[in-house]
């Protein structure tokens, strides 16, 4: 039902022939996919250029110096806590779609637009860079990757996506239904899921 929710009826191209667009689910997948492309790309330059390691610290803040230890004891208030943070992170853009922002001229359009994708790289470069410089001794601590993955890149993705075509309030309403699920989700496994002292 949601995958129905998500996608788009069959439109004309310019030859009149019917063509069948991707639909929101489709694009959604394909920001997805792009997400985890550019994590492996990024973790992978961190891991084999030793310069990528000065600059996951200088410019990432990223504190390479920290050995990875046990999480902390699991409670519900932590988890509470990251899906709090994370909606606040990942799901802001869906806000401004909300808002009607992609219709109120090319400059506020262009400072969300610049907003949005600084947010993304401020998500997802950082968790890159520990992956390339940590390698197989952060894995474990990763379950919820999947999950805020989608998060990170779904909020963004609708918004990029609304700046080209519209979507109705139901699909909006269904993808941060699900961006709120996959941060539930996450919050619970990087509370549980991770080795504790």
């Amino acid at each position: 039902m949601v995958a129905r929710q998500l996608t788009s009826s069959p439109g004309s191209s310019r030859g009149g022939t019917p063509t069948r667009h991707p639909g929101l689910a489709g694009e959604l997948t394909t920001g997805y996919t792009l997400g985890w492309t550019v994590l492996l790309l990024v973790a992978a330059i961190c891991a084999m250029v030793p310069a990528a390691r000065w600059v996951a610290h200088h410019e990432l803040a990223l504190a390479l110096h920290i050995r990875i230890g046990p999480a902390p004891p699991p409670t519900l208030a932590a988890a509470g806590w990251l899906v709090v943070n994370n909606v606040r992170a990942t799901g802001w853009p869906l806000l401004a779609v909300g808002l009607g922002v992609d219709r109120h001229g090319r400059g506020l359009r262009r400072v969300v637009h610049t907003a949005v994708l600084v947010s993304l790289a401020a998500n997802l470069l950082p968790v890159a860079a520990a992956i390339g410089v940590y390698r197989s001794q952060i894995i474990p601590y990763l379950p919820h990757l999947p999950l805020e993955l989608y998060a990170i890149t779904t909020g963004p993705a609708t918004w990029l996506i609304t700046t080209r075509q519209p979507i109705s309030r139901r699909q909006l309403a269904t993808v941060a239904v699900s961006i709120l699920g996959a941060l539930a989700g996450a919050a619970v496994l990087e509370t549980w899921a991770v080795p504790h002292r």
